[in-house]
């Protein structure tokens, strides 16, 4: 049976946990490459790779991009508080919102923090607005990122 059906959580292996660290680097590396790293063969990697993606462990690819290399992005942390405890409507048009990068629910005073990215103040302004007048939305404190010191993923 699928272990993304099952809601089990997978076991990995110290090589599955390199493997997953070098990915995580460069999704991209040729599996020569991480098999030279690895001390195992390419069919070895290849076999983890497919038996990590089966699993649900491995869930996509992407591409990280140096935002301060293209147009400048304003980034903004909105803290919400929500008047429902639904939530429904609210992530509905969140969801449908373009800007809107992230939502994590916290705890705390606010119920979610919504990460927002556009070009201008005032694309951001017109997006917080929208926010806003989302029915159940009851209150949001907006917090524009200055300068991005570091970041990283959280590695396996």
């Amino acid at each position: 049976m699928d272990a993304r059906n099952t809601g089990a959580l997978f076991q990995l292996t110290e090589k599955d946990r390199q493997l997953l660290t070098l990915l995580q680097a460069n999704a991209r590396e040729p599996t020569a490459a991480l098999a030279r790293k690895l001390g195992v063969s390419r069919s070895a990697v290849q076999e983890r790779i497919t038996r990590l993606e089966r699993a649900g462990v491995i869930t996509g690819y992407s591409v990280r991009i140096d935002q301060d290399r293209l147009q400048q992005v304003i980034n903004c942390f909105t803290m919400t508080s929500c008047t429902n405890k639904s939530y429904t409507d609210v992530m509905t048009h969140l969801r449908n919102m373009d800007s809107v990068q992230a939502v994590y629910a916290v705890s705390g005073e606010s119920d979610f923090i919504i990460h927002l990215a556009t070009h201008t103040l005032g694309e951001l302004n017109a997006e917080l607005t929208r926010i806003n007048m989302i029915k159940g939305v009851a209150h949001t404190a907006s917090h524009i990122v200055m300068e991005t010191k570091f970041s990283r993923k959280l590695t396996v």
